[in-house]
């Protein structure tokens, strides 16, 4: 937050100089790079359930729709400062799943939603009508969830559906961008950007928010939530696990998927949340933006 507020206020000398200032305002989407091969695979069944082929899933919570807004200073014509505030929409992926013609089938998909803050410095080339650019900044998430959407297809004919949502610890990316603005006058661009982001962020805490259950053959739900104690229903991640943590090896029992690996049985206690090892998640990133920026006041020298 010390690089945020330096930032700022060199924003805002610059402006009460009277110095060319500029903001700008856009959207884009973008795919995952650099991806993780996640923790639970696809695996493919047979008719009887037994399982026949199992396959590794790559992904990235970087992937997903960007609308920022943003305010610079040019200190020269070739030089300044930028401040950008976006949020980020994920969009949905598969993180794991079991399918076939029978037994059980499971299903996994997550995403991620955030506010994040990039501090840049700003490089462009003012000259004609098409003005390249680049952009080399600090990535800081300041607010947002990972949301992982669990469902569970029983041979019962009973179907569950579990919503579990994450929150991150302080973290802190990069982000580099490069892109060209068209001048329509000597105030008023439409710009094209791709941005690549680097970012890793470690689990702090995770709540389950919903929780259901659908009996088909008789119609009912029951709302599985409202009676689930602590234990299953929230989840404290931890750099180090003792006999005194609130764990099990046998996650299973504690309604988890075994994609994490547990080696230490502690004294498990129903009223408090169920203590993990840390884990990190990908939110690498190229991003193409499309936008308009407006520039005031003198123009720098």
């Amino acid at each position: 937050m010390k690089t945020l507020f330096i930032t700022l206020s060199m924003l805002s000398i610059a402006f009460i100089s009277n110095g060319q200032g500029y903001f700008r305002g856009g959207g884009g989407a973008g795919f995952g790079v650099s991806q993780d091969a996640f923790a639970i695979p696809s695996i493919e069944a047979d008719s009887t359930g037994n399982y026949i082929a199992q396959r590794t899933i790559y992904g990235s919570f970087g992937q997903g729709a960007r609308f920022s807004l943003a305010g610079g200073y040019m200190i020269t014509p070739y030089f300044g400062i930028e401040l950008e505030l976006y949020y980020m929409s994920g969009f949905k992926q598969e993180y794991g799943n079991i399918y076939g013609p029978g037994g059980k089938q499971y299903n996994r998909k997550g995403y991620t939603y955030q506010m994040r803050a990039t501090p840049s410095l700003v490089v462009q080339a003012p000259v004609g009508k098409f003005q390249p650019f680049a952009r080399f900044g600090v990535l800081i998430p300041f607010y947002g969830r990972t949301v992982l959407e669990e469902s569970t297809y029983f041979t019962s004919n009973i179907d569950e559906f579990k919503t579990t949502e994450v929150q991150g610890r302080f973290s802190l990316g990069f982000e580099s961008s490069i892109g060209v603005e068209y001048k329509l006058n000597d105030n008023l661009g439409i710009y094209l950007n791709a941005t690549l982001t680097t970012l890793r962020i470690k689990a702090d805490r995770a709540d389950v928010v919903s929780w259901e259950r659908i009996d088909n053959n008789t119609g009912e739900t029951t709302d599985k939530l409202s009676t689930s104690s602590a234990l299953f229903s929230q989840i404290d991640f931890t750099d180090e696990l003792t006999p005194n943590s609130n764990t099990t090896t046998l996650l299973s029992v504690v309604g988890q998927a075994e994609d994490i690996l547990v080696k230490i049985d502690g004294t498990l206690d129903a009223d408090k949340a169920l203590e993990l090892p840390t884990q990190t998640s990908n939110f690498n990133a190229m991003t193409f933006s499309v936008g308009v920026r407006y520039s005031f006041g003198k123009k720098t020298e």
